[in-house]
């Protein structure tokens, strides 16, 4: 690995180390007043940045205000004047502001960033300053707004990212792009790691040091294939980009020559043999490129699969082959929603669907009001009731914990950790009430076998294709321990390690022990026990 690279994967592997969740550390997460707290953190590093900045130019702004509360930080009125050889540069900043900042990733987090009244003088560009102002019609580049939204889910790995930005006079931009699943991905990181290959270690004996290559490949040399590979993994579900005129071309088409801004200029760019994907793909960009010159307006590029589509980047070597994979359609109007859409939410012929519809809000406002009207006659549906356990988990969470014991005591996916997420909103006693008491029938096949008694009592624990109750583990684990079985043993002292002395779990581990002495003599253990 170069020198550069070794010293960015060592920052980046102790960044990984301050990023991990609360739970895979020591220090538990900094109150949201303190000065550890994201937001404070973050304003910290914007003045320190501002500090440091002001080596090279003068800098001045406004204000920095932290929300710690809220996560968010907001810089305004910024103002950047070159110094010396750049004194014709200057940068004016009306608003920044940053929102849901974290220093522990949690579950589903969403960063927001947003930028108002941005202005770049053409001459920070030096000699290209000419042909930017052409382009831009004035002596700067205005950005009158810009968005970016990131939402992502820890645990699978989903991502959505929106993207807005607004230049007066030149351009909007929209992008958006909705992954199933996406990661940073190294296919032969860790083999060479394993193979011993300090160059690709980041954690050699100094990657900090300073190396002769350095000065002369400061960005690590190009032809050097023992580079490991790294770029994006996942599947993408939806994506568009749209570019709209707002001028730009008005300016810029009476520079083009009449065989480049012409049809036949478009047609060139078909280029792929007929028949072929990527043909299908360039006919629909200069068709679109054409109907763009005839009426300015906007060109929008956007993916749409039935399914998510499955992709890994380091296996493309130009961008046509992210394009023949992707297969974006052009058209010149905005793009099409990546969902269907519900025109009468009133319409009850399918209550299944349009409930569901509701409570997530995919294809139709969401409403909980009008889906759980919907969907609780539905209830003994698994996927319902895993949905019901969402809808229900804020204003009753005893109710949501129910449904959420009934969809993971079928293996619906996704049911067990939503009966982990209701449960830890509840009271050791509400949640024993509400599953099934410890003196509850069983089935015979569990008192087949010491190993039947101490299968029974983890599927029972878990809720794995049983409803989870403790009561009833407690007691098939306690006839299990009672025959020597050591797994079953530490299932109790599992369950004992985490209710303790509260009174709820007490009474329900007497009711349990009291039903396991019946199953005992009744079911005459001792001799079935013995004989296995």
């Amino acid at each position: 690995m170069m020198p550069l690279t070794r010293r960015l994967a060592a920052g980046t592997a102790l960044a990984a180390l301050l990023a991990l969740p609360a739970s895979a550390q020591t220090a538990p997460a900094p109150a949201p007043g303190s000065f550890l707290s994201p937001a404070n953190i973050a304003a910290g590093l914007l003045r320190a940045a501002v500090s440091y900045g002001r080596i090279l130019a003068d800098i001045r702004y406004g204000a920095i205000e932290a929300d710690p509360v809220r996560g968010g930080v907001i810089l305004r009125d910024l103002q950047v004047n070159g110094l010396g050889d750049h004194a014709n540069c200057h940068v004016s900043l009306g608003r920044l502001e940053l929102s849901g900042l974290s220093l522990w990733y949690s579950e589903h987090s969403h960063l927001r960033i947003d930028a108002g009244d941005l202005s770049v003088a053409n001459n920070c560009f030096g000699p290209n300053a000419a042909m930017i102002g052409v382009v831009t019609g004035t002596d700067h580049i205005p950005l009158a707004s810009l968005a970016i939204d990131l939402r992502q889910s820890m645990g699978s790995g989903a991502a959505v990212m929106d993207i807005e930005a607004v230049s007066p006079g030149i351009a909007r931009i929209e992008a958006s792009a909705d992954f199933d699943h996406v990661s940073i991905f190294s296919p032969d990181l860790l083999s060479r790691m394993a193979e011993g290959d300090q160059r690709t270690d980041p954690f050699g004996a100094d990657p900090f040091a300073p190396d002769e290559d350095d000065l002369a490949t400061p960005f690590g040399n190009p032809s050097d294939t023992s580079e490991p590979s790294v770029g994006l993994h996942g599947s993408l579900r939806a994506a568009h980009l749209t570019v709209e005129n707002l001028g730009v071309w008005e300016r810029v088409n009476p520079m083009l020559p009449p065989d480049i801004a012409g049809p036949q200029g478009m047609e060139a760019l078909v280029t792929a043999p007929p028949g072929t994907p990527l043909h299908q793909l360039q006919q629909g960009l200069a068709e679109a490129l054409k109907n763009f010159v005839a009426q300015p307006g906007r060109i929008t590029a956007e993916i749409r699969p039935q399914a998510p589509i499955a992709f890994d980047s380091t296996a493309w070597t130009s961008p046509e082959d992210a394009a023949a994979l992707f297969m974006p359609a052009f058209s010149n109007a905005l793009p099409t929603p990546p969902l269907a859409l519900i025109a009468d939410p009133q319409d009850a012929s399918d209550p299944r669907a349009l409930g569901l519809a509701l409570a997530r809000g995919e294809g139709v406002p969401r409403n909980t009001r009008r889906a759980l009207e919907l969907l609780t006659p539905l209830q003994d549906d698994p996927e319902i009731a895993l949905a019901l356990a969402d809808l229900l988990a804020d204003s009753d969470p005893a109710a949501a914990y129910v449904h959420a014991l009934q969809a993971a005591a079928t293996g619906t996916p996704g049911a067990m950790a939503a009966l982990d997420r209701a449960e830890a909103r509840l009271a050791t006693a509400d949640l024993l009430a509400a599953q099934p008491a410890a003196d509850s029938a069983l089935e015979d096949d569990a008192f087949a076998s010491a190993v039947a008694l101490r299968e029974a009592a983890l599927a029972r624990a878990e809720g794995r294709g049983q409803t989870r109750s403790y009561g009833l583990a407690w007691r098939l684990a306690t006839l299990a321990a009672a025959a020597g079985d050591s797994p079953a043993r530490a299932l109790m002292d599992r369950l004992q390690a985490r209710f303790g002395d509260d009174p709820a779990w007490i009474a329900a581990r007497a009711q349990a022990a009291d039903a396991a002495l019946e199953d005992w003599t009744d079911r005459d253990l001792a001799t079935t026990l013995a004989a296995r």
